[in-house]
């Protein structure tokens, strides 16, 4: 069978992306509820219709697919993650770390 919604490049862009602080409650109601603004789809980590990981992994891709381009669809999906990260983050009471915090190296206690 074939979906309309695949007309486009016909190419479906996903990640496996780690978020325990929107699947708390074990589904993924709220991880949608953040990805659907963002134009992102959340899926179970098996594909359409499965589960969501028990460490709260989901598959999340751009949910259009017609009349956009393969750089588009990559764009999308780089972005999305960066702005779902941050609601993850804001979900867990944490500020989300900068990239420079994530490269420096800890500094050891004296």
């Amino acid at each position: 069978t074939s979906c309309p919604s695949n007309l486009g490049t016909g190419m479906r862009a996903s990640v496996h992306v780690k978020v325990p602080n929107l699947t708390a409650d074990g589904t993924e109601t709220q991880a949608k509820a953040a990805a659907k603004p963002l134009g992102l789809s959340v899926r179970g980590v098996g594909g359409e219709h499965t589960p969501i990981g028990a460490d709260g992994t989901i598959d999340l891709s751009p949910s259009n697919r017609l009349f956009i381009t393969e750089a588009e669809i990559v764009t999308k999906l780089y972005n999305g993650v960066k702005l779902l990260l941050e609601k993850e983050a804001a979900a867990g009471g944490a500020a989300e770390p900068t990239p420079a915090e994530e490269a420096a190296p800890a500094e050891e206690a004296a």
